[in-house]
């Protein structure tokens, strides 16, 4: 469900906290299948091994970029501050000049557009 924010202008739009869970919940799924771990250690609220962490940034990262959730919306799903989510997209942004990385990155994207045009239309319809 998409909300719009009575002083917000029209481009602008805010998710509901419900469709923000999802969101995050279904990158974290997709983040983890890519990096072969299980989800449940993606959005777990302890760092956990270095790759565990990573993969939690790339979530983070692409919820950001992807859905154009706000810091705070993020945070709240991943049990996390703000400033980390914001650390963790600098982070995420800087690995981005590895070649390879940056392709895993850009397919997972598309599949977040994908996931994104699902997500609308499913609010459009009432769901």
């Amino acid at each position: 469900m998409l909300l719009i924010h009575p002083s917000a202008s029209p481009t602008s739009v805010r998710r509901s906290p419900t469709s923000a869970t999802r969101i995050c919940h279904t990158i974290a799924r997709l983040v983890a299948e890519e990096f072969e771990l299980d989800a449940a250690v993606v959005i777990a609220p302890t760092r956990g091994a270095p790759r565990a962490a990573y993969a939690r940034q790339v979530a983070m990262y692409l919820a950001h970029v992807g859905f154009a959730l706000s810091f705070e919306a993020i945070g709240r799903v991943f049990d996390r501050d703000r400033t980390t989510v914001s650390h963790a997209c600098r982070v995420v942004e800087d690995s981005r000049d590895d070649a390879g990385l940056d392709r895993r990155l850009a397919a997972l994207e598309a599949m977040c557009a994908v996931c994104d045009e699902r997500f609308e239309g499913a609010s459009d319809a009432g769901v």
